[in-house]
């Protein structure tokens, strides 16, 4: 109670917040009957034993990241000298991700011709400059600079701004955010605040999608939200782009994790994406010339 009401506010965005007391809640069964200074590197293996095949890897890592931030609270408050959470080998816990696989673009046109406008206009967005969803939704038209074809990020993954040109080898969204308009949210929804589940939103249109084309013998691939940006990326990379521009371009702390890309490129597109080259840009002017 004292780590969420004078810890967590401060330190993370709301819903990161939201997410780690979610993860105490599920932590309570293993070590809610324990003092803070009983919790040891045993407790918290016993923990990821019980939790091993009832949920997912990254479900457990959230939790154990959960957990060592609070005994990190109780650390600088000289309740405990260590943090077991932070010590435990989480290698053995390894996150098993799925396969990228970038939207097929037809299905995707059909998805954009079936959403509301405003939702269409996110993955639009989302589509030609990798951003992540929530930067979309979350995107004012004042950090919107028309005059250098730039956009502000300040709603981000890590609370640090970032800038990003809005042409780029993965994309070019200046034909739609010259028509953005000038105050306000870019995209917002029917009651003009920024969609609080846009993933849910786009979910149901594809589910109705899905059931229209499979009653009529069409092909149809749903796809995530989140696959748009590694489809701009994969585009990025072999559109000539070098993979250090682009990891700075998503936001990435560490171009190991833009790497993940380099798997989709044939050797000599990979030569290029790793020389680190600088590669001129062509910025639209107001005029759309």
């Amino acid at each position: 109670m004292k780590w969420s009401a004078e810890v967590l506010p401060e330190a993370v965005k709301a819903s990161v917040a939201t997410r780690y007391l979610s993860s105490i809640a599920q932590l309570d069964a293993t070590f809610g009957s324990l003092r803070m200074d009983a919790i040891t590197g045993a407790s918290v293996a016993a923990y990821v034993s019980s939790r091993s095949g009832h949920a997912t890897n990254a479900t457990i890592r959230r939790d154990l990241t959960a957990l060592s931030r609070l005994l990190s609270a109780c650390v600088a408050w000289g309740w405990r000298t260590d943090n077991p959470a932070a010590a435990f080998d989480r290698s053995i816990i390894r996150e098993r991700r799925s396969p990228i696989r970038p939207p097929d673009r037809s299905s995707f046109e059909l998805v954009l011709a079936e959403a509301p406008a405003a939702v269409a206009g996110i993955l639009r967005l989302l589509d030609q400059t990798g951003m992540r969803e929530g930067e979309a939704v979350n995107l004012d038209a004042g950090d919107i600079d028309r005059s250098l074809g730039q956009i502000t990020l300040l709603v981000t993954k890590t609370s640090r701004p970032r800038t990003i040109d809005w042409r780029t080898p993965g994309g070019d969204a200046g034909p739609l955010l010259r028509e953005a308009p000038l105050s306000g949210l870019v995209f917002p929804s029917v009651g003009g605040r920024a969609y609080a589940n846009f993933s849910s939103n786009v979910g149901q249109v594809m589910r109705r999608l899905e059931a229209r084309e499979r009653a009529a013998r069409r092909p149809f691939r749903r796809f995530r939200v989140h696959d748009l940006r590694h489809g701009f990326a994969i585009r990025w990379l072999k559109g000539g782009g070098n993979i250090y521009d682009l990891s700075r371009h998503l936001g990435h702390t560490s171009v190991k994790t833009t790497e993940i890309y380099l798997g989709y490129l044939t050797g000599s597109e990979r030569a290029v994406a790793q020389t680190g080259a600088q590669r001129a840009l062509v910025v639209p002017s107001d005029s759309g010339e």
